[in-house]
């Protein structure tokens, strides 16, 4: 009886420790696709600014006269940044410079005189996925002689 124990006690410890080595009963449910930001949150988004070519917009604020965005990306970096460059362009802020140092990068926005904004764009958890922090200005915020588009 007892070496029946000791069987059973040493097959579960097996078991707990096998199950230690795995990488969890579904590896790839942490990288399940980004969930878009709600209407209400992509109406604040800055006229004329889309991220259609950069990826998925998934939370927006406007909060002291700034609006923030999060989005995730699939597209290398180096091409990233010039889209993320591009998009904010035609929302009407000028670029401002870039930094990119493989593993991350910032992207900067002026309006007129002011700085008006940048870009922030990490590594994700999830291989091959970007994640960006968009700050800037919000165009109802700014002075009319210096404000996007105007």
């Amino acid at each position: 009886m007892a070496e029946r124990v000791w069987a059973l006690l040493g097959t579960a410890a097996m078991s707990v420790a096998l199950a230690g080595c795995s990488t969890g009963p579904d590896p790839s449910a942490a990288c399940a696709a980004p969930s878009p930001a709600p209407p209400a949150e992509t109406a604040l988004i800055p006229a004329g600014l889309s991220f259609d070519r950069i990826g998925t917009v998934t939370h927006v604020v406007a909060t002291g006269g700034n609006i923030t965005m999060q989005a995730v990306s699939t597209q290398p970096l180096d091409e990233l940044t010039v889209l993320i460059q591009d998009a904010v362009t035609a929302a009407g802020y000028r670029p401002a410079g870039m930094d990119n140092e493989g593993f991350e990068a910032e992207v900067f926005f002026t309006a007129g005189s002011l700085a008006a904004g940048q870009a922030l764009v990490r590594r994700a958890e999830c291989e091959g996925r970007w994640n960006i922090d968009l700050v800037l200005i919000d165009p109802a915020a700014v002075p009319s002689s210096t404000a996007p588009g105007g």
